[in-house]
């Protein structure tokens, strides 16, 4: 197995050094990398880039766009010849060079616990720009092993782009394009494994993406939002495929997203609380000193919370999170470990294994909601979580061929969710009052204004709750 990781470029002096493995003498050559496009970027725009690097022209893929391209895997190599003249009919003509790499390469024969592997260390500049990127060679264990080992005593983790893409990214003074974001594309094409290798890559590529966004607080809160998106699409999908691909591994990375959704959730309920929900009721009772003085005990809060997440997406767990997710998504070792009735599901063809976990969601579904109209609020709360893992479910295994009613489906259910999310507004807000001190505390008056507030805000919600659920409920199933 072969994974290449980012590696500050001050612990690029340092790891040569580390005690923490035992290496070879190296085997060092100068590295010279250009990367070519047109003057119009033609091949950027197809997610491509050409390379040369010793005496070889490289057509590659830049970022992924719709191709399989697993976190911390090389780049996908489209053509490549010693002769440019051979690639004419892929590349267009009038390329240029783009972004140069100069630096230096050392190979070591690394010795670990776990197994003998090659490790590549590559250390230059983009012009003025330090760059440093790691590359461990071995059986998939040992490479587990290392990467974990450096990504706890170094800054060393899965790259957020390409080094072509980063190179780039340098010279043209903007951050690389982001390799995905969103939901993950369907996945019915592939294996079990493959549909859940393929699902968890996409979203351990959107995490990693939205970490350095989400770790300093601003005005924008989208970041969090999205990390903690994708952090309970993930735990869906493993969810999802549980029954399929149950094994120790899958279990260790779920507990991993769960602690870090338990820093996330809190960051995202108070950003929503102090920036949409406060404001609203600041602006129906714009003199209220008691509100103003909750609002600056809320903002400490939200501040609070926001550096107990920046302290983790800046830690050696955060790292070691995106080493585990990448590894489970591109090695096959830890398949090895199913059980006798995981193994049965995960030779089940895609298809059908994605109608017998779709079917058993919306069984739930309908079955929470069935007396939707006499549901208390928490009830209606738990038709809500329902909602949102039927709904992440029917994202993975979308149908190509009935694109339609799965757009339709996922659509109403959606719906459905938001709606039942306005109530959810009002828990989740009494729940931070609580934090600081609720309604017999020193804000008991500002906490029992916005409560009543939420709450007459809501006394319409139940019929638009009923629409909604009639247009879900009459809406035909994709996979049937």
């Amino acid at each position: 197995m072969l994974m290449e990781f980012a590696l500050h470029p001050s612990d690029g002096e340092r790891l040569p050094r580390s005690k923490l493995f035992t290496r070879g003498r190296p085997r060092y050559r100068q590295t010279r990398l250009v990367w070519h496009d047109t003057a119009d970027r033609a091949l950027q725009s197809q997610g491509l880039i050409l390379e040369e690097r010793r005496g070889q022209w490289v057509l590659a893929r830049l970022f992924p766009g719709a191709a399989e391209w697993l976190p911390a895997l090389a780049p996908p190599v489209i053509a490549q010849s010693a002769l440019l003249s051979e690639l004419t009919h892929l590349v267009p003509e009038g390329t240029a060079p783009r972004a140069v790499f100069e630096g230096k390469t050392a190979t070591y024969a690394v010795t670990t616990e776990a197994g003998a592997m090659s490790m590549t260390l590559l250390r230059g500049a983009v012009g003025d720009t330090p760059v440093c990127r790691l590359t461990l060679d071995g059986a998939d264990a040992a490479v587990r092993d290392l990467a974990g080992l450096l990504a706890g005593a170094f800054q060393c983790a899965v790259p957020l782009a390409s080094l072509a893409a980063e190179a780039i990214g340098i010279v043209d003074g903007q951050p690389p394009v982001p390799r995905r974001l969103g939901p993950p594309r369907p996945a019915l094409d592939r294996s079990v494994a493959g549909a859940f290798a393929h699902t968890i890559g996409h979203l351990t590529d959107v995490l990693l993406h939205y970490g350095p966004l989400a770790a300093t607080q601003g005005p924008d809160i989208e970041p969090v939002h999205q990390m903690r998106v994708a952090v309970r699409r993930a735990r869906s999908a493993i969810a999802v495929f549980r029954h399929g691909l149950d094994c120790p591994d899958v279990a260790a990375a779920n507990r991993d997203l769960k602690a870090l959704g338990a820093v996330l959730g809190p960051t995202r309920d108070w950003d929503v609380f102090v920036t949409e929900t406060l404001p609203r009721i600041e602006a129906a009772f714009p003199d209220d000193k008691r509100l103003q003085r909750l609002g600056k005990a809320s903002q400490a809060c939200r501040t609070a919370c926001h550096t107990a997440l920046n302290a983790y997406l800046t830690s050696p767990a955060f790292r070691r999170l995106g080493v585990e997710l990448a590894w489970l998504c591109g090695s096959d070792l830890w398949l090895e470990t199913l059980g006798p009735d995981a193994r049965l599901a995960a030779a089940l063809p895609p298809a059908e294994f994605a109608a017998h976990v779709l079917q058993r969601r919306w069984r739930k579904v309908m079955a929470t909601g069935k007396a939707i109209a006499d549901l208390d609020v928490p009830a209606l709360h738990g038709l809500r979580l329902r909602a949102k893992q039927a709904r992440y479910a029917m994202e993975i295994f979308r149908s190509a061929d009935r694109a339609k009613a799965t757009e339709r489906l996922i659509r109403r259910l959606s719906r459905l969710q938001e709606q039942l999310g306005v109530l959810n507004d009002g828990a989740v807000a009494g729940g931070l009052l609580d934090e600081l001190g609720g309604a017999g505390g020193r804000h008991g008056y500002a906490a029992g204004l916005i409560m009543g507030f939420l709450g007459a805000s809501a006394v319409g919600q139940r019929p638009r709750i009923l629409r909604a659920w009639e247009k879900f409920r009459r809406t035909p199933r994709f996979w049937t």
